[in-house]
């Protein structure tokens, strides 16, 4: 059925309903009677988790790619000093986000690596 741009659908609802934890949510344009719930109410221990997961997938691959990886050992050491952050606030957060960059710089061009960086880099960013 095509509707022009102006005319509505018959129904109780054009959009899409949504409910639960979400993160970044946007209602569809032009929606109507659609309803979107979101929960804020902190940090998950999911959350945490999938970060320390890729903490430890990042030091595997520096591990396998050592020979690659431009100052390994201080490579290592920014990595072991991210883990300690205290994630859960945004002192920790901001910390744990510019080493993660430091960590870029010197592992650039390594395959692998820098997509895991970059998605562990996300992730903390994802947490504010």
């Amino acid at each position: 059925m095509m509707l022009g741009r102006n005319r509505q659908p018959g129904g109780a609802n054009s959009g899409i309903q949504n409910s639960g934890s979400m993160k970044n949510v946007q209602n569809q344009p032009g929606a109507y009677n659609s309803n979107q719930s979101q929960d804020n109410s902190g940090i998950g221990r999911d959350d945490l988790q999938g970060i320390a997961d890729l903490l430890g997938q990042i030091r595997q691959g520096m591990a396998h790619e050592r020979s690659r990886v431009v100052d390994y050992e201080l490579c290592i050491g920014l990595l072991d000093t991210v883990a300690e952050q205290q994630l859960d606030n945004s002192e920790g957060r901001a910390v744990a986000k510019g080493l993660l960059g430091k960590i870029q710089q010197k592992c650039g061009g390594v395959p692998g690596l820098v997509s895991l960086i970059a998605s562990a880099l996300s992730a903390v960013t994802a947490l504010a």
